[in-house]
């Protein structure tokens, strides 16, 4: 065999395609620190040449800033996290193994826990969310938190200082301002109102054989744990279930429903 010949995959060519892009790798990484960027480990990230990094950001070990990345002075990332054609602000962080994609903006203050995935989607200040949740496609405002395990489906509007506890699911709904929606609860082509309190392990029955119905829950409600809300549904403001109703009828204003199916029971409300 002639002392010329090379492994597949492995020619000429290629060989100085990778060098090209290790060149350009290596001037991206040197342009960054000569910036003031801090690096863990310079020699083990990748920066793309069109991302912009602002003096005094942390980039970990492994992680990879890709595409039109923007990275806020005093933001950090990683390690092994991935910025892809989006925008970290002023001191967030998004921490390790964790993923901000597709055009998603992460507003100063906001912490994106471990493995947590944000795609298309607007943090904005201080929210925290996470560990290992996924945002799709929506929007979460100031002071907001989502918790551990969570998924909030595309076209979700999270209120401010709202919550959304451990492996909730919120599609298609607006949780207004000061919200909660309780660990383990789905909440479906809803809209809620500020103050409202869904309790643990309950649900927005939102598909009744032929189409989608929608669950509207005025302000200051509270559902209690493990209930059944049955769309098209009307919860109206103040009003009250008790624990593991399944609600198939609309509930005025005050009102205090319980049982299986729920009826009224009393008036919801708290007067002086």
């Amino acid at each position: 065999m002639s002392s010329d010949s090379e492994e597949p995959g492995d020619s000429r060519s290629d060989r100085t395609c990778r060098c090209g892009e290790g060149r350009a790798q290596d001037a991206a990484v040197i342009a960054a620190l000569d910036a003031g960027v801090e690096f863990q480990d310079p020699t083990s990230v990748y920066i793309d040449a069109q991302a912009e990094i602002e003096r005094g950001a942390w980039v970990g070990a492994g992680s990879q800033i890709l595409g039109r990345s923007r990275i806020g002075s005093k933001a950090r990332i990683g390690p092994n996290a991935i910025i892809d054609d989006s925008r970290i602000g002023s001191d967030a962080t998004v921490q390790p193994f964790s993923s901000v994609t597709e055009v998603s903006d992460v507003r100063p203050g906001a912490l994106i826990k471990n493995r947590s995935e944000i795609r298309g989607s607007v943090v904005e200040r201080d929210v925290e969310i996470g560990p290992n949740a996924l945002v799709e496609d929506s929007h979460i405002a100031a002071k907001a938190k989502v918790g551990p395990f969570c998924r909030v489906r595309a076209g979700s509007d999270i209120g401010v200082d709202a919550y959304i506890g451990t492996q909730a699911e919120v599609k298609s709904s607006r949780i207004g301002d000061g919200s909660k929606v309780g660990h383990f609860s789905f909440v479906g082509d809803a809209e809620l109102g500020q103050s409202v309190n869904i309790g643990a392990g309950s649900v927005t029955a939102n598909f009744d054989g032929h189409s989608v119905q929608k669950t509207v829950i005025e302000d200051d409600v509270s559902v209690g744990a493990g209930c059944v809300l049955i769309a098209p549904l009307r919860l109206g403001a103040g009003a009250r279930t008790g624990a593991g109703a399944v609600v198939t009828r609309d509930v005025a204003d005050g009102e205090l429903v319980i049982g299986v199916p729920a009826r009224v029971h009393g008036n919801g409300l708290v007067r002086n």
